[in-house]
């Protein structure tokens, strides 16, 4: 007969399963990561953050019945948890919309976005889409840029528009998509009024040699540069929603930064 877990003994597993369930979260492995927050709601069968993790999974694999079970159970054991209720929220606009199942999402390469210094830039989008394209998109998702006449939009997977780059910015980059540069970008900041994203140079043409895409601070542009230090960090909101022991991702502001993992560096626009 096995022999009963002691306590400590189940403390770390816990660790290592939402360890796993992060890391599952971060590589889009939402089936994978259903099964490993169920292993901890078997252990530990109110322990909130799991539930939030569950809720994000299903929610992903657009199973949106088990995702608000999931959330509705975090707020049984914890009233006042801001995720659960802007998630329920969201699934709501969801329901009401009778939006279709979930867009083939592609997710963000991290290691697209490693910081080079004049190739990385964050941004707030302007004329953002419908709350129902909003309340399908997750952070981290990656997004396509497209010219469109003067102006540059972020469409989604369907190609669906998110939102327009503001023009100061769009007429820059469009000048140089002509060139031949080529942008990858991904949602940074998400909620239904306010979406920031993360913009990278993957290619730069020859013609365009010496070009910097995204000029530092000071230069007057309406983008920070991307800057340095890590890549990737789990911000206390993001830890929230991916559920680590610390209080989950999406807390304060009510929006949802990097849904899977934040980007460094700093995101206010200038003007």
């Amino acid at each position: 007969m096995t022999q009963a877990l002691s306590a400590e003994e189940k403390l770390r597993l816990k660790k290592q399963w939402t360890d796993l369930a992060i890391r599952q979260a971060q590589e889009g492995q939402w089936g994978e990561a259903v099964l490993t927050n169920k292993n901890i709601l078997n252990m530990f069968s109110q322990e909130p953050d799991a539930y939030n993790r569950l809720g994000k999974a299903y929610s992903e694999l657009g199973q949106y019945s088990e995702a608000r079970q999931a959330y509705s159970q975090t707020l049984k054991y914890s009233p006042a948890n801001t995720i659960a209720k802007k998630n329920l929220d969201r699934l709501q606009t969801l329901q009401d919309a009778s939006a279709p199942g979930p867009v083939g999402v592609d997710r963000i390469d991290p290691r697209l976005f490693i910081e080079e210094t004049g190739k990385t830039g964050i941004t707030e989008l302007i004329n953002l889409g419908s709350a129902p394209v909003l309340s399908r998109l997750g952070v981290g998702d990656r997004i396509n840029l497209v010219v469109d006449g003067h102006r540059l939009l972020a469409r989604n997977a369907a190609q669906e528009t998110i939102g327009q780059v503001e023009p100061r910015l769009a007429g820059r980059l469009i000048s140089y998509i002509k060139e031949g540069n080529r942008y990858a970008a991904g949602i940074l900041t998400l909620d239904l009024h306010l979406v920031r994203i993360i913009i990278r140079e993957e290619y730069q043409h020859p013609n365009m040699f010496g070009t910097v895409s995204f000029p530092s601070q000071g230069s007057g542009d309406t983008v920070r540069a991307y800057i340095k230090d890590s890549i990737l960090r789990h911000d206390r909101e993001e830890d929230d929603e991916m559920g680590t022991d610390d209080e989950y991702y999406d807390g304060g502001d009510e929006s949802e930064d990097l849904n899977d993992f934040e980007f460094e560096g700093n995101t206010d626009i200038e003007e």
